[in-house]
């Protein structure tokens, strides 16, 4: 699997409230990063992004080896209503199994160098009489960045299920390992 392109890090806030950046989260480990928001009503948007994480999750969870190795992150772009005290609300109804983390930020501008890092374009939805509809325009992107932080895959509706993230979590993961053993030879 080729990269496509590689990403910088970048600080956010869990949901226990701590400022956390992504490279700590993901050191040594890859990563699924998905962008969401809490409040998202289409359900081949967000809901399915958080559907299809709770199956990876499972599916980790049976192979803790392998679980060791990975961090899923979901990344609100919504901080105004998904605090993190509403995250970690969230993420008790979840209990999640393995390492699954639940970003915000302090302000919607401090989400732009990452959202654009990822080229993961979001905007508000505006009503005619000019208020917030409360929605976002958004395309579902799901991506899989090694242990360099090297993108190496990128979800979307059409192509994201538990199985297909899994495998390709085991390759990259094999494929690393094969260059460490590489690179570790007389």
């Amino acid at each position: 699997m080729p990269a496509i392109d590689t990403v910088g890090d970048h600080q956010f806030i869990d949901s226990s409230g701590r400022v956390v950046n992504l490279f700590d989260l993901s050191k040594d480990k890859v990563a699924i990063v998905s962008f969401m928001y809490t409040a998202c009503g289409d359900v081949g948007g967000c809901p399915l992004a958080a559907a299809v994480l709770q199956q990876v999750d499972l599916l980790l969870n049976e192979r803790p080896p392998l679980a060791e190795r990975v961090s899923l992150v979901s990344v609100s772009f919504d901080p105004e209503r998904d605090t993190p005290t509403h995250l970690a609300e969230v993420r008790e109804r979840i209990n999640p199994h393995t390492n699954w983390y639940f970003l915000t930020s302090t302000a919607p501008e401090s989400l732009q160098p990452v959202l654009a890092d990822f080229n993961q374009p979001v905007a508000k939805l505006w009503q005619e009489d000019g208020m917030w509809s409360g929605q976002f325009r958004h395309v579902l992107k799901v991506f899989l960045l090694d242990p360099n932080h090297q993108v190496r895959n990128i979800y979307s509706t059409g192509f994201f299920n538990a199985q297909l993230v899994l495998n390709d979590i085991e390759t990259v993961l094999l494929e690393m390992d094969k260059q460490t053993a590489v690179n570790q030879r007389p």
